[in-house]
């Protein structure tokens, strides 16, 4: 039993919501800030009030009036198994109108449909072509000061078990289906709720907004096997954590407390009042009580754990979660981490543009397809989630130092771009580098949670012009090459490197002592070729020389093998005093990065 299917009207920033889809298991609602996540899950919840949708779209003018009737259509489907379970049971009789009181029928491939009218109830039944079994109904509610809610309920088994009413008056079952799933939706905020005390009582179902949390938790206690079960849930979750338990207080009331310190050092005078906890803690038992306690299927939503949660524990919750199939579960979140945790069923992303809120579905398949490729390449969701696009660049040297060039270029930002290194540029030189960009392709089309490739940024190492004119073609004109050989030839600042060195204990190392080597060594084989070294200028040598054997042998030589060239830490290090006293010697790659990042302008 689950919500298949939604439509909301006229809520929010919700015109028309077209419909949505849902799976039972995990449903993930995904996008940017005030997108209207929240306000998806308030319709949802089932348990909200009219709030028109107010826009240049529904309010032309400012003396028109807002059509002020919010409403949702909701469909459920529940099985003939779970229906005689979970429903019927709650019933003496099930009882549907007599066909004598037919407001209206008629007839399709799915077989004849009857219309009702009760009151401010519309009521419409399905029955097969062959069978008096009931297929679906569909029970629109239109109570006063509430908004319109529309609920169908499709069983995907005929249901021959019901009865009819003679009375047009007396009640429908399916009035009180729908008031019965009403109950059994539950909405966890992502905001502190005061659950730590209320008065005793023996009602052990949760109330929808968990104010009665102790008082089940009280008669959860008695059930020794479970209740331990739900402490070692709460362990999981919360490793500093022994237990919780209830105590009772005065003028008949009930408290739940957290046992920090070991219980069996009988020290009951040190366990602290939930209302003293973090917000998580509450929000997490009264979600792990529904979860833990509820043999029949509910509705469980919960907006943006990460907002209450450390990751790591919004990781574990979710993992619980997944072992408690039978509930449908509908989840907010900006965690990929939790996206990737959850292995949802559905993904859903909002998106608002001109002040109206899109829902549009993700291919859960190419989700996942993309995570696989994801961690081909040696990146993670993480890595990637939120982006506009992603620039691709040769290695974690320059994942680190490109930002902070671009933060020194006029006119240009990183605005919502991601510099990730790629795991092997050696890949893309190789007989199958077409098959290497195409991974890459692939993370940057479609419906997934990825965004485009904006390009790729690549050492020219000892490319030909052949092969980079290979290379840009193969990628669709999206790879670019650096002016040098390597990144590092840019940090061959004589100052910078005498600045960078010194800056380590134990190293004292002259300007002139950098400068001599230097000058020494540049034009030795070792760093650069015969050929490129028969034209010896200044320019061909920043060019070709291989600069990140150069630094490392100069590293090693001056310091008498004290200090090994660390090719992320020092090149970081020599960016940054570039940056800060010589950023024309980064020109060139400015100007490259702009070209790629801002097209439009650096032509």
């Amino acid at each position: 039993m689950h919500i298949s299917k939604f439509r909301i009207h006229n809520y929010k920033s919700y015109l028309d919501s077209n419909d949505v889809n849902l799976e039972s298991g995990i449903n993930i609602i995904t996008g940017q800030n005030n997108a209207g996540k929240t306000a998806l899950l308030q319709a949802l919840s089932l348990h909200f009030v009219d709030s028109p949708h107010r826009s240049t779209k529904t309010i032309s003018t400012q003396l028109e009036k807002v059509k002020s009737e919010s409403s949702i259509y909701l469909e459920f489907n529940i099985s003939k198994e779970d229906f005689v379970n979970y429903i019927f049971n709650d019933f003496t009789q099930f009882l549907i109108p007599h066909s004598d009181h037919v407001e209206q029928r008629y007839y399709n491939n799915r077989g004849f449909i009857d219309t009702y009218l009760q009151g401010n109830n519309i009521l419409q039944v399905t029955f097969p072509r062959h069978g008096a079994g009931i297929k679906s109904a569909v029970l629109k509610q239109l109570p006063q000061g509430h908004p319109t809610m529309c609920y169908k309920f499709n069983l995907n088994k005929d249901l021959k078990s019901f009865q009819y009413v003679n009375s047009f008056n007396a009640p429908s079952s399916f009035h009180t289906i729908a008031d019965l799933l009403k109950q059994r939706v539950y909405f966890f905020h992502a905001e502190r709720l005061s659950l730590g005390s209320c008065a005793h009582g023996v009602n052990n179902v949760l109330s929808p907004t968990a104010s009665n949390l102790p008082e089940v938790l009280n008669i959860l206690q008695s059930d020794l096997n479970r209740f331990e079960r739900y402490n070692r849930y709460i362990r999981k979750i919360f490793p500093q954590i022994f237990r919780v338990s209830v105590i009772p207080r005065e003028n008949n009331r009930v408290e739940v407390v957290v046992w920090n310190e070991d219980p069996e050092l009988e020290r009951n005078d040190l366990v602290v009042p939930l209302d003293q906890c973090g917000t998580g803690l509450g929000q997490v038992l009264a979600i792990l009580y529904v979860v833990l306690t509820s043999d029949i299927p509910k509705i469980i939503i919960i907006d943006e754990p990460n907002s209450f949660l450390h990751p790591g524990a919004a990781r574990k919750l979710i993992e619980i979660l997944k072992e408690h199939s039978q509930h449908q579960f509908i989840i907010s979140t900006h965690s990929p981490s939790t996206i990737a945790a959850a292995n949802p069923k559905t993904i859903n992303i909002i998106k608002n543009r001109e002040a109206q809120s899109y829902i549009e579905a993700i291919d859960v398949e190419e989700t996942n397809q993309q995570q696989l490729y994801l961690a081909e390449i040696g990146a993670k969701l993480s890595d990637v989630f939120g982006a506009d696009n992603i620039l691709w660049v040769e290695g974690k040297t320059e994942e680190i130092c490109f930002p902070k060039i671009i933060e020194t270029t006029s006119n240009l930002s990183l605005m919502g771009t991601s510099i990730l290194g790629v795991k092997n540029t050696g890949d893309f030189q190789s007989k199958n580098s077409g098959l290497v960009f195409d991974i890459y392709k692939k993370l940057s089309v479609g419906k997934g949670l990825m965004p485009a490739a904006v390009g790729f940024v690549f050492d020219k190492e000892e490319l030909t012009e052949r092969q980079i004119k290979d290379l840009e073609r193969k990628s669709g004109k999206k790879v670019h090459f650096i002016g040098r050989r390597l990144y590092e030839n840019y940090l061959l600042n004589p100052q910078a490197i005498f600045e960078v060195l010194n800056e380590i204990d134990m190293i004292n190392i002259s300007q002139e002592d950098v400068d001599n080597w230097i000058e020494q060594n540049k034009w030795k084989r070792k760093f650069i070729s015969q050929e490129n070294a028969k034209i010896k200028t200044q320019d061909n040598w920043l060019e070709k020389v291989d600069g990140a054997n150069f630094l490392s042998a100069l590293f090693s030589e001056l310091t008498k093998s004290k200090v090994c060239f660390d090719k992320i830490k020092h090149s970081v290090a020599l960016t940054e005093w570039i940056i800060e006293n010589s950023i024309e010697d980064l020109k060139e790659l400015q100007d490259l990065l702009t070209q790629i990042l801002k097209p439009s302008t650096s032509n």
